[in-house]
C-alpha cells in the first residue's frame, strides 16, 4: 500500500492490547525456545506429619510426592484477510485525495482494519483454547470448531473421574437445588482430600444466572428486609461473593469468578458460530486465578526472508505481516503465532456439572 511501511505498522500494532481477554491473566505469557510445552505436575500443598520415634531408632522414610510431566506441542495459530482489487482502487483514490490533506487518519484506519482483525483473531483462538480446556478438562479440534482439523493438537489433562462430579439437584430443573449447603461444600471437601484449598470457582454468565436463581441462594444472600417483605431478586456477583466471604469458616474464602466472553468461530464453509468458550453448566474449582502459562515461540515468518518485501511487526506473541500479490491484485494481511495456554496442576482441580447429578460432558 502506498505510504505504508513497517514503522507505521509498528506504531499502530503496538497500541493493541489483550485487555479484553482472560487468558493472559489465567495463563501468563511465557516465551520458550522450542515448539513444545512441558510442565511438572506435583501434589504440592500436602502437609505430611512427622512421626514420633524412639531415640536411636531408624527414622521412617516418607514417600516422595509423585511428579509427572505433562507436555505437548505448540500449534501454529494463523488468520488471514485480504483486500481485493476494488478495495485497493478505493484506497488509491483516498491516497490521491489526501495528497493535499495532512490528516491521513482515514488512510491509516483503512489498512489498520485488517491488522486489528488479525491481531484479535489470534487472541480469540488462544482465548477459546484456554476457556474450553479449563471447563472440560480437555480441548479437541473438530470440523465444528476449527476450519482445519488438526487432531495432533488435541489435549486431555486426564483429570481423574472422581474429580469430575455432578450436583445434588440440577440447576436447570427448577429452583430447588442446594449450591451453598451441599454442592460447594462437596467440592471443597473433595479438594481437601487432594491437599487443595479452593479459593476460586469459575463459571460462565449463564451458569451463574442459574446458580443465583436457586431459592437457597436467594434466601441466604438476600438482605433481612428483602426476606421479611418477600421481595427477592436474584443476587448479583458482588452480593454472592460477599456472602461467601462472610461465611469464611464454611467456604474457606471461596470467591466466584464469572467468565463473560463471546468468541466467534468461522468455518471453512463461511458459517459462523458465536458462543462463550467456557462450557455451560460447569463450575471449575481452583486454588489460584493463575492456572498455568501461555507458552509461545516467535514464528519463523518473523525473519526477513531473501527477496521478501512483506512488512512485518512482532508484538507480544503475535506476528502481523502485510504483502501484496500481483495476479489477481490483492493486499494480504496475516496474523501468526505459535502458542498454547497450558493448564498446570489440572489434576488438583475439580469440575462440577450443574445440570446433572454426574459428569457426562465430553
Amino acid at each position: 500500500m502506498v505510504g505504508l511501511n513497517e514503522k507505521d505498522m509498528e506504531a499502530v500494532i503496538h497500541s493493541y492490547d489483550l485487555k479484553d481477554y482472560y487468558y493472559p491473566t489465567l495463563f501468563p505469557l511465557k516465551e520458550t525456545n522450542f515448539l513444545t510445552w512441558k510442565m511438572l505436575e506435583a501434589q504440592s500443598g500436602l502437609k505430611i506429619a512427622a512421626d514420633l520415634v524412639s531415640r536411636g531408632a531408624t527414622i521412617p522414610k516418607k514417600t516422595r510426592e509423585a511428579i509427572s510431566r505433562i507436555q505437548g506441542d505448540i500449534p501454529k495459530i494463523s488468520i488471514a484477510r485480504e483486500k481485493n482489487e476494488d478495495e485497493l482502487t478505493e484506497y488509491d483514490i483516498m491516497v490521491a485525495m489526501s495528497s493535499t490533506n495532512p490528516d491521513l487518519k482515514a488512510l491509516v484506519e483503512f489498512w489498520a482494519e485488517d491488522t486489528k482483525f488479525c491481531w484479535d483473531g489470534v487472541a480469540a483462538r488462544a482465548e477459546w483454547i484456554a476457556l474450553r480446556q479449563i471447563s472440560l478438562g480437555q480441548v479437541r479440534f473438530t470440523n465444528s470448531n476449527n476450519a482445519a482439523v488438526v487432531t495432533e493438537y488435541n489435549v486431555d489433562y486426564l483429570i481423574p473421574s472422581e474429580q469430575k462430579i455432578g450436583v445434588s439437584t440440577s440447576y436447570t430443573s427448577g429452583t430447588g437445588a442446594k449450591p451453598l449447603s451441599v454442592d460447594i461444600p462437596k467440592a471443597l471437601k473433595l479438594g481437601k482430600k487432594l491437599g487443595a484449598s479452593y479459593k476460586f470457582a469459575f463459571m460462565n454468565v449463564d451458569t451463574f444466572e442459574k446458580f443465583a436463581s436457586q431459592e437457597e441462594v436467594l434466601k441466604k444472600c438476600s438482605s433481612y428486609i428483602q426476606n421479611v417483605s418477600g421481595v427477592q431478586d436474584a443476587p448479583d456477583l458482588t452480593t454472592v461473593n460477599a456472602y461467601l466471604a462472610k461465611k469464611k469458616e464454611l467456604y474457606r474464602g471461596l470467591q466466584i469468578i464469572v467468565i463473560d466472553q463471546e468468541i466467534t468461530i468461522e468455518l471453512a464453509d463461511g458459517s459462523r458460530q458465536t458462543s462463550n468458550p467456557f462450557e455451560d453448566d460447569v463450575i471449575l474449582f481452583s486454588e489460584s486465578k493463575v492456572l498455568g502459562s501461555t507458552y509461545w515461540k516467535k514464528p519463523i515468518d518473523a525473519k526477513k526472508m531473501p527477496g521478501s518485501v512483506a512488512d512485518k511487526v512482532m508484538h507480544g506473541h503475535t506476528l502481523v505481516k502485510k504483502y501484496s500479490e500481483e495476479s489477481p491484485v490483492k493486499e494480504v494481511t496475516e496474523g501468526i503465532a505459535n502458542l498454547f495456554p497450558a493448564w498446570n496442576l489440572a489434576g488438583r482441580s475439580v469440575l462440577m456439572q450443574t445440570n446433572d447429578t454426574g459428569w457426562n460432558k465430553n
